[in-house]
């Protein structure tokens, strides 16, 4: 290997290692939707440590002014993940469990992997640990009829209290409640809680962080929304109090390279770069504006794959609705909105290198 080839990969290993590192701290940190409170300070200080004005919104989003020449350009990810609230607790201290996810459409889970998970409860005055549990096939072999699909019945949180002492660390319905996991990386994968969407901040802290504010070909802010998840709640609430020029949302995407899936169905695979979408459940991206993120890629020689969402939306939508000019991006990702979501370093670190560039060379047409 020649020199320079050794020093090229120091460098990306160095950047995979700042990224993975990041990215752990941000997915760790406890946010769920209605309460993202620890993921908003964190990236509150990360920002203004990069030189961004950072400032927030009433609602909790955060807003960073980084500056640059040109159109104004919002690039925007959200803080919250996905949770479960406490309904009611038991009389003897079983908490049971509302979907917080909102869109679901049904009440039954459909996903084995709930059952064994390991939990916090966010109480008011402590976390508390928990894991969701069921009856057990000895038990239930006696009682029970078999099951053909979950419904909210038949699982609950056991933390070994009572419902006074959960009472008395203030668990009431509506306490939310995350899954307790730690994020690993496996070899060039990262697999943790929350990388919907804490990867993206991170994607975003590296791009304030790798192009100066002389190199920007726009005048660039970045926004950290809450709420996503149960309706682009804070998405929409930014566009009744900022206008932007054109905007891209960062999101996690879907990859079909697991059994089962067909390849006709999700031909979007981990390692083969980052995502872009033309069109989710709920609008078409700005034709403009992808076509602009593609010529950079080309010519940037960075690969990327092509994708349209059916079942899956984003905070673009609000975007869009509010007459600014909107492009979707991803990473793909396998096992979405579980404890094991699982992404591809390469595909993110390909994915900031994208947008590095975009924010050097601008809107094109604008310019």
């Amino acid at each position: 290997m020649s020199v320079q080839a050794c020093i090229y990969f120091q460098a990306e290993n160095r950047r995979l290692t700042i990224m993975f590192d990041l990215i752990k701290e941000l997915t760790e940190l406890a946010g769920p939707v209605g309460q993202e409170e620890a993921v908003q300070a964190r990236i509150e200080t990360l920002w203004r440590a990069a030189g961004a004005t950072v400032t927030r919104t009433r609602i909790g989003n955060v807003v960073a002014h980084a500056g640059g020449s040109g159109p104004r350009v919002a690039m925007i990810a959200h803080a919250d993940e996905l949770c479960f609230l406490v309904r009611s607790i038991d009389e003897l201290g079983y908490l049971w469990l509302a979907n917080g996810q909102g869109w679901q459409r049904s009440a039954g889970l459909r996903n084995a992997f709930t059952i064994g998970q390991r939990v916090k409860i966010l109480a008011r005055h402590d976390v508390i640990p928990g894991v969701i549990a069921a009856a057990t096939g000895h038990l239930a072999a006696l009682s029970l009829p078999e099951p053909v699909e979950l419904n909210w019945h038949d699982f609950w949180v056991d933390t070994g209290l009572s419902r006074s002492e959960l009472l008395a660390r203030g668990v009431t319905p509506g306490t939310r409640v995350i899954w307790d996991a730690e994020t690993v990386q496996l070899g060039r994968h990262v697999v943790g809680k929350a990388l919907d969407d804490r990867v993206l901040l991170a994607v975003l802290t590296e791009v304030l962080r790798r192009v100066p504010t002389a190199e920007r070909a726009c005048d660039l802010t970045l926004i950290s929304t809450v709420q996503e998840e149960i309706g682009v709640v804070g998405a929409k609430a930014l566009t009744m109090r900022e206008q932007f020029d054109a905007a891209i949302v960062l999101e996690i995407g879907l990859a079909g390279d697991i059994p089962g899936v067909p390849w006709r169905d999700m031909p979007l695979r981990l390692g083969g770069g980052p995502v872009l979408v033309h069109k989710d459940s709920l609008v078409h991206y700005d034709h403009r504006l992808t076509a602009r993120l593609e010529q950079i890629a080309d010519e940037a020689g960075i690969p990327i794959q092509h994708a349209v969402f059916g079942s899956f939306g984003s905070d673009g939508a609000a975007l869009m609705q509010a007459d600014i000019p909107t492009a979707l991006v991803a990473f793909p990702a396998r096992y979405t909105h579980t404890p094991f979501e699982t992404g591809h370093l390469g595909d993110i670190e390909m994915l900031t290198e994208w947008l590095c560039t975009f924010v050097r060379k601008g809107l094109g047409h604008s310019n």
